[in-house]
């Protein structure tokens, strides 16, 4: 991308002022919407609604024409009707506004034939100098430039090193929400919806050069240029990881993505040979694209020998299948570590070579940091998963609650050490530390226990500790994962 272009959308993503053209006096509309949650995510520059009425919202002078505006625009919202959307258009275009996201809708999305003459409209008035994020999108997040999409207020504010393109708005804000949870902060996300202009090629080339971002994820319905998108992704994954979830695979999915964005899917042969040409990485579902993206992003030791701690031996061998499935390796553990484990351990029941079984799934909080301790500096893995199921807390906290010689039990308590020794043994042996959190307990009765499962998740991110809700998905990421070249 040359760096007259790449300027342009540097003032896009990080604009001075924002123009807000529709609706903007009614709740429930988009106009509205739009306006709302940049004021309440705390966009810092200027805010411009744009309406033929005039008048006042949110303590703002609305515009009767963009005209009117007398500071910096860099970039225009337009929510109004789709035959309405090219006036705003050129408005935006004779003010000298760098960009626009149309978030509405009623165009190629349609199949009609007059919606989709209308989206060729504005595609030529993006090639007389305005470039567009949409139509049917929801926009832009941008946290650095304080900009969020549709619906976003809430939305995390910390700046990170992972992006996302998206083709539906709903994959775009669900990816938003759930990073928050998974830990990972955002450089730039798109919702890009019928990609008239700006697209899949252009935004992935984009970021490809962006120094915020570190990490590229994308869901992908259909694309226009197949083999410029060849070419991108080969630049792009091999400067850093890039991971695709690509829709409309099967033939009724590629109806539903005709129907959504207007786009072609494509044959599942075609993509399969154009991502093991390019090096980016596939996934399947928005569940394993943020789990492959929390594992890249807080994994750094590299290789591919994991160990696996927990109370159960179905965990364990369930563990061994899947990192068979997924190219990982269980070293078994030396003489020395499990005569050490023994200690711990004496009774029957478990199995400490590796998976280790502890034959209980309530385990002293001391001996867990013992362990991890003892396998993370001794034994010849890179990343140890450590399981803990936090369901037997529902059934023995009343127990323990009637025994006035003992406290409570804290799922804090049973993982502080832990939590304290955390970062240490990650620095000092060079080598991962992953948590699985499955939690059973979810009657109406069980909410103590979900409300102690949240927090201690949110400890251990604090600790740079990544946390996945079952050992399958947990597996299933770290081999994925160590797949990148990165």
């Amino acid at each position: 991308m040359e760096s007259k272009e790449r300027a342009v959308l540097d003032r896009i993503f990080e604009p001075a002022g924002v123009a807000i053209f529709g609706g903007v006096h009614e709740p429930g509309k988009f106009g509205h919407m739009m306006l709302q949650s940049l004021i309440q995510y705390g966009y810092k520059g200027k805010i411009y609604p744009v309406s033929p009425a005039g008048g006042e919202v949110f303590g703002l002078n609305v515009l009767k024409s963009l005209s009117h505006v007398d500071g910096p625009v860099d970039l225009g919202c337009i929510c109004v009707p789709a035959k309405e959307v090219p006036g705003a258009l050129r408005d935006c275009l004779e003010r000298g506004v760098s960009g626009a996201e149309i978030l509405s809708s009623g165009f190629s999305e349609t199949g009609d034939a007059g919606a989709i003459a209308l989206q060729d409209e504005v595609a030529r008035i993006s090639r007389l100098g305005i470039r567009i994020v949409g139509p049917n999108c929801f926009g832009i997040h941008c946290p650095r430039g304080g900009l969020t999409l549709l619906p976003g207020f809430d939305f995390a504010k910390t700046p990170g090193p992972v992006a996302l393109i998206s083709q539906s708005g709903g994959v775009a804000t669900d990816f938003c929400h759930e990073a928050r949870t998974a830990g990972l902060s955002l450089s730039k996300v798109v919702s890009y919806g019928n990609g008239c202009d700006l697209e899949a090629v252009s935004l992935l080339d984009y970021l490809s050069g962006d120094s915020e971002t570190r990490y590229v994820a994308a869901y992908l319905e259909g694309v226009r240029d197949g083999r410029r998108l060849k070419e991108v992704l080969r630049k792009l994954a091999s400067r850093k990881p890039v991971v695709i979830w690509k829709g409309g695979l099967t033939p009724t999915g590629a109806k539903a993505v005709m129907s959504h964005t207007g786009s072609m899917a494509g044959e599942r042969a075609v993509w399969s040979g154009l991502f093991a040409q390019t090096g980016a990485l596939q996934v399947e579902g928005l569940e394993e694209l943020l789990d492959v993206m929390t594992a890249m992003v807080h994994l750094k030791a590299g290789g591919s020998r994991i160990a696996l701690l927990g109370g159960g031996g179905a965990i364990g061998v369930f563990c061994s299948d899947l990192a068979y499935r997924y190219g990982l390796e269980l070293p078994v553990f030396s003489d020395n570590t499990v005569a050490s484990l023994r200690k711990w351990f004496p009774t029957p029941g478990n199995s400490l070579r590796n998976p280790v079984d502890t034959g209980t799934p309530v385990i002293p909080a001391e001996i867990i940091a013992g362990i991890v301790e003892k396998i993370l500096m001794k034994e010849t893995v890179d990343v140890l998963v450590v399981v803990f199921l936090i369901h037997p807390l529902a059934v023995v906290r009343p127990a323990f609650m009637k025994m006035d010689s003992l406290p409570s039990p804290c799922l804090h308590d049973m993982v502080s050490p832990l939590l304290d020794r955390a970062d240490d043994l990650r620095k000092t042996s060079g080598k991962d530390l992953v948590v699985v959190m499955e939690n059973r307990a979810v009657l109406p009765s069980d909410l103590d226990v979900e409300k102690d499962y949240r927090e201690l998740k949110g400890l251990f991110l604090a600790h740079g500790v990544p946390v996945f809700p079952s050992v399958a998905r947990a597996v299933r990421a770290i081999g994925k994962a160590r797949v990148s070249a990165f």
